[in-house]
């Protein structure tokens, strides 16, 4: 599968002592061969190398010039992506392909080391010429043009044509095997669309009305439902989690609650008759009308007692099952939701009020952002947001098609000086869980397009503001940063790197260690 590809083209010096790094033995089995004459006048030609970017490998090769019968070795090392890990096995061939369409080919039929192929090639005659790669392997299949290229009658003739090219200042050499064995990755600045946002801190919370705490209403001993609830599992409004069998003297068996409710039909009796005693004495004029208006009050006050002591011996009743002398208490969810706690086993005796399940309604979720007092202003009508949440590498985003802004708090917290800012999410996936704390950006402001950046690139260095590009397969340069606005994991680059550039996302302290040392790892590749 041929796709379109990016690539860079560079001259490496091949002088004597010129990246001395080491990638192993070659296929030879001798250390230091790779395929090449090594006299003084080998020595002191300029390589060359070819960086491309597919869109599931990329490859970095590096080669000698190409002189008349002279065996060519070059060290192609690919990289799949988006892993950014090396491929282990598979076939790699390169074709030399002249302008009159003869070909040469040259196939490594397994890689030397991981994500390392050596195919060896003899020109056969002067001209120019292209390269193709063609890769083979479970992990990718690519063809790549590795661009155009001169056959040389010789070194002579080389030397003279490509000269002699110093090493770029400030060029940080990081190789291929660094890169494989840290966890390390890539991505290009491009143009995005970004917006402003207002900071804030915020949490994950459930929604109101989808969480559930239920407590004891007896004393008793506790028996689980059967089959036994299991934690993280969903259960439906209704469903019975356990019963409780109330102590004989338990405060509000049936007895107790029946008991209570005469005692309140007694008061209301007694209250009713007194009123109407009061208003036979206000019409006969043989007492004051407030005499009315306060037995009015006594009566309203017994009917509300009745009322709930009748209330709450209805609910023993339906909650409840057997005779008087086995009855049990029902405990059901009120809401349909995940079961997030178990606080009771069974044969466990509790007392009254003691929290047994909590249930959690979790397919959708609130984020509670708090934002400061001056900047309550800027998040009016605010639809849009984004946050992050430790552990997770992309930010989470919030728009209208899955998300609702529920309300902006009208009361400033005296302490924190901050007002809730309330999204409802959807979480059918169950990445958010209830309590995460987020870093929240809630979006301001019309979008524009910027030339922009991962945040993960940015790395402070002396108190600025820097990121490592990526400007060969093995070499970066360490860029100064002028920022612009931040947007949903992205930040607008004003200066440093322009349009296409990779910048590091991750791996970029080791690079920066790299840079602090001024060393040069040993090499060993086709030089």
């Amino acid at each position: 599968m041929t796709l379109k590809s990016v690539f860079v083209l560079t001259t490496l010096s091949l002088a004597a002592g010129c990246h001395g790094h080491d990638h192993g033995k070659s296929e030879g089995g001798k250390e230091g061969d790779h395929g090449h004459p090594h006299g003084a006048a080998a020595a002191e030609l300029p390589g060359q190398s070819v960086t491309i970017w597919a869109q599931r490998t990329e490859l970095f090769m590096e080669y000698s010039p190409l002189i008349v019968g002279q065996e060519t070795g070059f060290a192609a090392h690919l990289t799949e992506l988006p892993s950014f890990k090396a491929v282990t096995a598979g076939m790699a061939s390169v074709t030399l392909k002249y302008v009159d369409g003869t070909t040469i080919v040259a196939t490594a039929d397994a890689p030397s080391n991981p994500g390392i192929f050596r195919p060896k090639l003899l020109p056969q005659k002067v001209g120019a010429c292209e390269l193709l790669v063609d890769v083979k392997s479970p992990q990718v299949t690519e063809t790549f043009s590795a661009g155009p290229c001169q056959v040389f009658a010789s070194a002579d003739a080389a030397r003279k044509a490509l000269g002699e090219e110093a090493e770029a200042p400030g060029r940080i050499t990081y190789l291929k095997e660094q890169q494989w064995k840290t966890d390390f990755s890539l991505a290009v600045a491009e143009q995005r669309d970004l917006q402003n946002g207002v900071r804030a801190s915020g949490e994950i919370r459930p929604v109101a009305g989808k969480e559930a705490r239920m407590t004891a209403p007896v004393a008793g001993r506790v028996e689980l439902a059967s089959p036994a609830p299991l934690l993280g599992t969903f259960v439906k409004q209704g469903t019975v989690l356990a019963s409780i069998a109330p102590r004989p003297s338990a405060a509000s068996d049936s007895a107790t609650l029946a008991a209570d409710v005469a005692a309140r039909q007694a008061e209301a009796a007694a209250a009713r008759a007194e009123l109407g005693r009061a208003e036979r004495l206000v019409a006969a004029q043989a007492a004051p009308s407030k005499l009315v208006d306060e037995a009015r009050a006594r009566l309203q006050v017994a009917e509300a007692h009745l009322d709930g002591a009748s209330g709450r011996l209805a609910q023993y009743n339906a909650n409840s099952s057997g005779g008087a002398a086995g009855r049990r208490f029902q405990l059901r969810s009120p809401v349909a939701g995940t079961l997030v706690a178990i606080h009771a086993v069974t044969g466990e005796n509790i007392e009254e009020g003691a929290l047994l399940f909590e249930v959690i309604g979790l397919e959708r979720v609130w984020l509670v952002a708090q934002v400061f007092e001056p900047d309550l202003p800027r998040v009016q009508g605010a639809r849009a947001a984004w946050f992050t949440i430790e552990g997770y590498e992309q930010p989470f985003v919030v728009d209208e098609k899955t998300s609702k802004l529920v309300t902006i708090g009208h009361v400033i917290n005296p302490r924190t000086r901050t007002a809730p800012v309330i999204f409802e999410l959807d979480n059918k996936e169950g990445r958010l869980r209830i309590g995460n704390f987020t870093k929240v950006s809630i979006a301001t402001g019309a979008p524009k397009s910027a030339l922009a950046i991962p945040e993960a690139a940015l790395v402070e260095d002396a108190g600025k503001a820097v990121a490592f590009v990526m400007v060969e397969g093995e070499a970066f340069e360490r860029r100064p940063l002028r920022l612009g606005v931040r947007s949903n994991g992205w930040v607008e680059v004003l200066e440093g790197v322009e349009r296409g550039e990779r910048v590091v996302t991750k791996g970029a302290y080791e690079i920066r260690l790299a840079s602090a040392s001024g060393a040069v790892p040993a090499h060993g590749h086709v030089h």
